[in-house]
């Protein structure tokens, strides 16, 4: 059998999990041999206590077989146990490795990317999707593992016991496997129409639950439900497609299966009558032949789940593959500690093709300068941050720090050197306290707190129910935006980093917050290099430098 994708994309995760795997497959083998021998306490009963010339005590052959079964029954079911528990454990821990894997590749991939992937579905590829792959994962260890060793097993004692019964209920196999191959295709293809769908799904309700406020501000609940109700109705339709195709699979396969029970069972039956055969050994041979079955059935049954799986592994398989990233190379070295300056060199870029947002841009920062960039919206300014960040690399030209082009440095250090405040001062589902220490992976309280003084935070949190220990809620939303821009201020001021980057800190405030925020930047940003982003002339005015913007040209001054 070909190696699913669903296991190959678990492949290395998996691997770490082998010797649980293994110990796993150990106990399904073991309760193989014991349903293999579960059929003889019934033969016992049936030739040796009921029959016309019992051989010994029909009391004691029956309380022996009874005891026989009971017994067994009650090692497989310890054995269904032992195996399902080591099983299900080990997927568990592939399942978190892979999300781990995963979720570290969503994090270093390219934000031209990211800007094309939708985060609901980007969840939904690292919960459903992961969960189908590990379904598969279990599925291989309780299922296809026992289900073939059951089925050769159950081969070999019936061609030893009867080849001629054992080739009659084989002749069945290869229209069940016929049936198959076809019933997995068509699920696979089903599945692939449902994921897709699913993942739609979660990208719009990720994007509707989000933007929650300005739905009901602009009395537009009724369109975000038209919107969630086409995407449900869709996956609605696509999930019923693929239950009608899984739901045709299961009479047709009876119907084979029982078809093969009827011809044994015929041609049994004449053996007995000829005395070839005991009505105990019969029964035997019927309880291999549906211990045959079985498996047949349940191999069958696991190429569907494969064809689930492996329409949710591709999806897996999209991310953990995906190869769009600003990369390191492999020379790269620690950044300069920036004691010169930035300056960037004839640097041309843009988000598309052919669409260039900078075109031959130069400009020179000094170290301890404050340099303000200044523009109409859509020229180019926030790209330049984006640029000495690499979260994208230019196009054309170079960008040196301290004389070295950034791109000969590696990305964890070269971020170091530089304390980010976006235009949205993105905040996290957490306190006051760790959205600041977010800026800085060994803060301690007492340097959140200076920061959060510097950033004139501390005026409003002694308002705050907790204070520094406030949740804010998803994005800050227990927060005004100047106040959420001034936590996004003490995450830089808590920065060791030697270069503050500022996005547009007072666009959309009111005077007063504005005010306040230019005042919590004058305080976080002494003794700092600084290079502003900013339509407010007012904030333009704390700059040692202003330069502007316009159709791809430059001008300066002091």
């Amino acid at each position: 059998m070909k190696l699913p994708l669903s296991l190959a994309v678990a492949g290395p995760a998996a691997r770490v999990q082998f010797p649980a795997l293994a110990v796993a497959a150990g106990f399904v083998v073991l309760r193989v041999g014991a349903v293999l021998v579960r059929p003889w306490p019934l033969a016992l009963a049936v030739d040796h206590a009921l029959g016309p010339d019992p051989a010994a005590d029909p009391v004691v052959v029956l309380g022996l077989a009874a005891v026989g079964s009971v017994g067994l029954s009650a090692i497989i079911g310890l054995l269904d146990m032992a195996s399902l528990r080591t099983v299900e454990g080990a997927a568990e821990r592939i399942g978190a490795s892979l999300r781990a894997t995963m979720f570290q590749r969503t994090m270093t991939r390219s934000l031209r990317w990211h800007d094309r992937m939708r985060s609901g579905e980007l969840v939904s590829r690292l919960t459903t999707d992961v969960g189908r792959v590990l379904d598969a994962v279990v599925a291989v260890t309780t299922s296809f593992l026992p289900d073939a060793v059951m089925l050769a097993g159950v081969l070999a004692l019936l061609f030893a016991f009867d080849p001629e019964l054992a080739l009659i209920g084989l002749a069945v196999a290869p229209v069940l496997g016929a049936l198959a191959v076809r019933q997995r295709r068509l699920i696979r293809v089903a599945q692939q129409d449902a994921r897709t769908e699913s993942g739609r799904l979660a990208g719009a309700t990720t994007d509707l639950l989000r933007n929650v406020r300005a739905v009901q501000a602009f009395g537009r609940i009724d369109r975000a439900a038209a919107i969630f109700g086409t995407r449900n109705r869709a996956v609605l339709d696509v999930e019923l497609r693929a239950i009608e195709v899984d739901a045709r699979w299961t009479p047709m396969a009876d119907v084979v299966l029982a078809i093969g029970a009827a011809l044994v069972l015929v041609i049994g039956g004449r053996h007995v009558l000829s005395g070839a055969l005991t009505v105990g050994q019969l029964l035997v041979v019927l309880a291999y032949l549906r211990d045959l079955y079985s498996p047949v059935r349940g191999l069958t049954r696991l190429s569907v789940v494969l064809a689930k799986a492996g329409a949710s592994a591709a999806r897996v398989r999209e991310i953990l593959h995906c190869d769009e990233a600003v990369e390191d190379r492999y020379d790269a070295r620690s950044a300069p500690a920036l004691r010169s300056g930035v300056r960037f060199e004839r640097v041309s870029f843009g988000y598309e093709n052919g669409q260039p947002v900078l075109d031959h841009f130069d400009l020179d920062i000094a170290a301890g300068e404050t340099v303000c960039l200044l523009g109409p919206s859509g020229i180019g300014k926030s790209t330049v941050l984006h640029l000495l960040l690499r979260l994208y690399d230019v196009d054309a030209g170079r960008i040196l720090i301290d004389g070295v082009d950034v791109r000969d440095c590696d990305q964890r250090s070269l971020r170091d050197r530089f304390a980010f405040v976006p235009q949205d001062p993105w905040l996290l589902d957490a306190t006051v306290a760790e959205n600041i220490a977010f800026g800085n992976q060994n803060a301690t309280r007492a340097g959140v707190i200076a920061a959060g003084q510097a950033a004139l935070v501390d005026e409003f949190t002694g308002r705050l129910a907790y204070g520094y220990d406030t949740p804010l809620g998803e994005s800050g939303v227990r927060l005004s935006g100047g106040q959420r821009r001034r936590v996004a201020l003490a995450r830089a001021a808590v920065s060791s980093a030697p270069m503050v980057l500022l996005d547009e800190p007072t666009a959309s405030l009111d005077p007063v917050s504005a005010a306040a925020v230019i005042e919590a930047i004058r305080t976080t940003t002494a003794r700092r290099t600084v290079l502003l982003v900013t339509h407010d002339r007012d904030l333009a005015a704390i700059a040692d430098r202003v330069v502007t913007l316009h159709e791809h040209q430059l001008s300066g001054r002091r």
